[in-house]
């Protein structure tokens, strides 16, 4: 008695199941394309989403590049002060040289003039106006 009490129980269960499935078309889509739908959210976790993404390893290639470029800008930097460090060392003439143009430095019986390109407007303030 037990036992047909259960298969008929079990088997009302699948009917409404299968019932189920035939009314609900988002239900029957899920079980007819369940490795499609599988296959699709894998390949966005693995390409988007993920910390080691399809997407990110493409911008840290990226960033990579970008880095190879200062690098080769900063060694080119290097040797041309490398350069210039040897031809100070080697000629003193370069010292005085490098102290008048970038420091404006000057020897004791010489007079500097420092002209610009730059047009600044002069205007008067009221304090010197006033005075």
């Amino acid at each position: 008695m037990f036992c047909s009490c259960f298969f008929v129980s079990l088997h009302s269960e699948q009917k409404k199941q299968k019932e189920v499935s035939r009314t609900n078309p988002f239900y029957s889509f899920l079980s007819h394309n369940k490795y499609w739908i599988v296959l699709i959210i894998g390949g966005l976790i693995v390409g988007v989403l993920d910390e080691n993404s399809f997407y990110q390893r493409v911008k840290y290639e990226l960033q990579i590049s970008e880095l190879k470029e200062q690098i080769s800008l900063y060694n080119s930097q290097y040797e041309e002060d490398e350069a210039q460090l040897k031809e100070l060392r080697r000629n003193p003439k370069a010292i005085t040289k490098i102290a008048r143009e970038r420091y404006f430095m000057k020897a004791d019986d010489e007079d500097i003039f420092v002209l610009s390109d730059e047009m600044e407007p002069v205007t008067e303030t009221k304090d010197e106006a006033a005075q």
